[in-house]
This record gives structure tokens, sequence and C-alpha cells, in this order.
């Protein structure tokens, strides 16, 4: 009979090993080979970081640890493959081991541990290191580019980005860490349909990937042949089916944040007041921000499909005889001083007072996909094979709680759709892989 880990031994580690200056460097004859001593290895994927992080569980019986005097500056080369005769590789990556975050003795002897280690991109600790100062001029995706290739020597992804239309600016980079600044400039840049930018990274490739939430919503889902399908009783069952169907029969879903609207308002992202002091005119301006017509916005350009409803704001909501959305539960204030670069503006700089609140169109949007998330847990080979990753879309189909047979309504719409990807964590542990993924959506079903 076959078993649900049929299904998940589809990997294996093929190298590991430890490296660092004081042990010599990374000659074959310094490394410490920890292949065998690996008991788990979780990868962290986010959008909201440009790195991968992660812990890896490693088995020491030989006292190397504490013979390589661990200093939280050592490196781990991972090297993973299919599970076939051709062994190819499916992802090799060096990490910084940052940290020795636990350490239990794993025997009655006592002669015998296993550490917890945190791990971490190379770049992600190569930037923490510096501070960075410069005048940019370029638009807002380029200047990205710039700083990831000169400060971190690393490629940028735009294959998931629609062109900016933040124009004309002059920056002076405040003496940020060189991600610190790539965050900022994403930040103040936004798409023609107002939908923010992501900076983030993948276990897939070694690049630095940046995109928008519009351009990344066009994207068809990687599994829109063979959907992910919740169903407890199909959980249950899961040994009488065939290992495709296994890859794709989805473990445990839970709602993760839902539906708060009272958090979605207080922020500000209902309706709020955008003021702004120009200090060289003497002008004062004010625009009202309202959800109504960012959802009208992402409707007219797309990013809403015209044949679905939109589950983030009821916009007929009202309190007190007014609609919630001509209320300010936020009021905002910003100080600006026009003419600073001459005619080039500066970071926060508009030159029509309606622009202003793009930034708060920015920031709702954001708080938009909060709304509506789930956490997920599927085998993770189909990760794997079809190299998805945060940043993409994917399917899941889940079965109605309506128990009328009669019922038209198969699957749940809440629950059911194609769904962004936000945060993966894959653990990997005795050929087993599983993927929690964190999803969510802006429409029902």
């Amino acid at each position: 009979m076959s078993t649900q880990n049929d299904n998940q031994s589809q990997y294996k580690i093929t190298q590991a090993y430890i490296t660092s200056e004081g042990m010599g460097g990374d000659d074959a004859g310094n490394r410490i080979n920890v292949n065998p001593n690996i008991v788990e290895l979780v990868f962290f994927e986010s959008l909201e970081k440009p790195y991968i992080s992660g812990q890896v569980a490693i088995s020491d019986d030989q006292g190397f640890v504490d013979g390589m005097g661990f200093s939280g500056t050592e490196r781990i080369f991972i090297e993973m493959a299919s599970e076939d005769k051709t062994l190819v590789p499916v992802m090799s990556r060096t990490f910084i081991m940052t940290s020795i975050d636990q350490v239990i003795k794993s025997n009655d002897a006592g002669q015998a541990s296993i550490y917890l280690f945190t791990i971490m991109d190379e770049h992600a600790v190569l930037s923490k290191s510096k501070k960075i100062s410069r005048t940019i001029s370029d638009t807002l995706e380029k200047e990205i580019t710039k700083i990831c290739g000169q400060d971190l020597n690393k490629d940028v992804d735009l294959s998931y980005l629609n062109p900016t239309v933040q124009n004309n600016i002059t920056v002076l980079v405040p003496y940020l860490n060189p991600l610190e600044a790539c965050d900022w400039l994403r930040d103040r840049a936004t798409t023609v349909s107002g939908c923010p930018l992501f900076l983030y990274a993948s276990i897939h490739d070694t690049n630095i990937r940046l995109g928008s939430l519009d351009k990344m919503l066009e994207q068809s889902p990687w599994n829109s042949e063979l959907p992910y399908l919740y169903s407890p009783a199909n959980v249950k069952q899961t040994e009488a089916k065939s290992p495709l169907h296994r890859t794709f029969q989805v473990q445990t879903m839970r709602a993760a944040k839902l539906q708060n609207t009272l958090k979605q308002m207080i922020s500000g992202g209902v309706g709020a007041m955008y003021n702004n002091t120009n200090l060289n005119t003497g002008q004062i301006s004010s625009a009202h921000f309202d959800v109504r017509k960012t959802l009208k916005n992402l409707s007219n350009s797309g990013v809403i499909p015209d044949e679905k409803l939109q589950n983030v704001y009821p916009e007929e909501f009202v309190l007190n005889n007014k609609n919630v959305a001509d209320e300010n539960a936020r009021v905002y204030h910003q100080i600006t001083s026009t003419g600073t670069y001459g005619t080039k503006k500066s970071y926060h700089d508009e030159l029509k007072e309606s622009s202003f609140t793009n930034k708060l169109v920015n920031r709702s949007i954001r708080n938009m996909l909060y709304k509506n998330q789930f956490e997920v847990t599927v085998p993770g080979a189909g990760f794997i094979v079809s190299k998805a990753s945060v940043g993409d879309v994917v399917t899941i189909q889940t079965i109605s709680d309506d128990g009328d047979p009669e019922s038209t309504e198969a699957f749940d719409n809440l629950r059911t759709g194609d769904f962004l990807i936000y945060n993966t964590r894959h653990t990997f542990k005795n050929t087993r892989h599983d993927v929690v993924m964190t999803v969510c959506k802006l429409v029902r079903g």
C-alpha cells in the first residue's frame, strides 16, 4: 500500500558543509561535512524581506561545534536535489550562521547534542554591516537596482514589476543600510493603479526580486490545471489517492487574519485626511482619502476583475447616517519644501494636491492584503517542481460548508480562488518536505 510519505520523499540533501575564515576558508580540506548530521532544515520566504532566512538543526556527537569555536560568522553551504536517478540539484545556497538559538542534549549519556542555528542570506548580513548616503536622481526602481548591484553584488529581477509613476525625483539617502534604503525607496513607489511594490527573495534563485502587486496578480496560477483541494474528509483518505493527487491535497487551512474592518478603519485605510504644508510657498493643502475611489481604480485597471466582487471593504457601511469612508479616522500632516533640488521633486513632493493621497493609497492597498489571509499547509513537492515562490499566484479550492445536497455551491467562496502567496515556510525533515504558505486575495471566489 502507498503511504503519504511516498509523495513527499522527493528530495535529498546532497551537500552540506560549514566553513569560516577562522578555519582556513572554503578549501575542501577545511570544510566540516554536516550532511549526515542535519535533523531539520527550515527556510522562510516573505514578500516583506529581500532575503531568505531560516533555521537548521544539527546533531553533534563528535564535538565539532565546540571544536570550531562557533562565533556567528560561519557559513553553511546547502545543496538539495530531486531524489531520482539524476539527482538534479533543485537548490544550492550559502548562508551565514548568525547564532545558536538552542542546544539540547540528545541522548541519555549526555555525549550528543542538537544545535539549532539561525541562518540568513549573506547579502542580508552584508547590508547590516554598512551605511550608505548618496544622492539619487533616476527612477526609483532603477535606483533600487543600482544599490543592490553596487553595495550588495546582487542582481534584481524586474519581471514581476509594472513601471512606477514617480519620476523627476532627487533624493538624498540619509545614512541607511543598503536594504533599508531600498525599502525606503520602495515605500515611496507606486504603479499607475496605485499598487505598492515589494522587494523580496526566492529559494529558487539568488537574485533579489522587485515586483508590483498589480503585475503579480496578472499571473496565471502556477497550479491552475491541478488546484490544491481542501476537504477534511479527503485528508483522512489520503492513502487511497494517487501520488499526484496527494501532492495537491491541503493538509490544514486556518484563518491567519480575517476581515478586521475595524483595524482597517483605525489605520486610515478607509477614510483619512492628508495635509501638507509647503515651507517654500507657504501653501497649506488638504486632500481626503476615500477607499471607495481606490477600489474603483483597482477595478478599472483590472486588479479586481470585472466578474469578481471585492472582499476588502463593504462600500455601503454607514455609522450615524454617514458612510464611514467619508470620515477621517486618521489625519496626517506632512511638511515639504519645493525647490530644494531646483526643478526636481524631493522624496515627499508632489505637483498636484490630489497626488499627496497616493501615499495613503499605497498603504491602504497593503492593508487590504491583510484582511483575507490564510495559513495553508501542503506537501512541498509541487513548489519544488514548479519553482513556485512568494509573489506567485496559487489556486486553492475548499469544499463548501453548505450541507444541503441540492446546493449548487460546491466550494466556499471565502476560501476558494486564486491567492497571492505572501509568506512561505519550507520544512525539510527525514526527506519529507512540507510548506506552510500564507496566502491572501482581494476578491470572493
